[in-house]
């Protein structure tokens, strides 16, 4: 069985404990940071656990320590063999919207717009989360057809292969999205501010040009 990534922090798909989040924040900045910063940008975690939590990841060459006046600041070790894996994570959104890029320009006929919506989009996602994808096609007709529906299963086994976690696609027609536009249905509002746009002109430019077309 996949086991679902966390969307958000992907790190901690490979390290479930607080030391995810402390390399996560350490592998975001070549700056170093002092513990009372790394805990307030953490999602997780205090002050005294993320103390504890260097000073292992030091004994381990992950980390490197320098002291200040104020106190001692912290690094990530760049140049541990490790390093590369812990940079890697911060890029898996981004590769994971080039592949669901991919995806859409598989289906044929090509929907008029997509794009991610929800808690990936928002980047609030974790590892119970599924990936809301709309999909508007020019007419309710070809998303019927065997090869659209074969190519859009295809596409959600290779996110879940990929990730572990489900896609769920919303699937509407051009008609369909512009009469949920025009009867201010409350996933609109969600769309205009948090959907990331994949292929085609962006979810406020729909609406606009709904409200242009009324």
């Amino acid at each position: 069985m996949v086991a679902d990534m966390d969307l958000s922090l992907p790190l901690r798909s490979l390290v479930p404990s607080l030391d995810s989040d402390v390399l996560a924040v350490l592998a975001g900045t070549e700056s170093s940071l002092g513990a009372t910063q790394i805990a307030r940008l953490a999602a997780r975690g205090s002050r005294p656990g993320i103390l504890s939590v260097l000073d292992r990841l030091i004994e381990h060459g992950l980390v490197l320590s320098r002291p200040t006046n104020k106190g001692h600041v912290y690094q990530l070790n760049r140049g541990h063999l490790l390093a590369p894996m812990l940079l890697a994570t911060l890029e898996i959104r981004v590769r994971l919207l080039e592949l669901l890029r991919e995806g859409v320009a598989d289906l044929d006929p090509l929907p008029v717009h997509v794009s991610i919506f929800g808690s990936f989009a928002r980047g609030e996602g974790n590892a119970d989360s599924d990936i809301d994808l709309l999909l508007v096609t020019a007419t309710d007709e070809g998303r019927h057809e065997e090869q659209w529906v074969s190519r859009l299963r295809r596409f959600e086994d290779q996110v879940f292969a990929a990730t572990g976690n489900r896609l769920e696609p919303l699937v509407l027609s051009a008609e369909a999205m512009g009469k949920a536009i025009r009867a201010g249905e409350p996933i609109v509002e969600s769309l205009v501010a948090d959907s990331v746009v994949l292929f085609g002109p962006t979810f406020g430019q729909l609406v606009k040009q709904e409200a242009a077309e009324a």
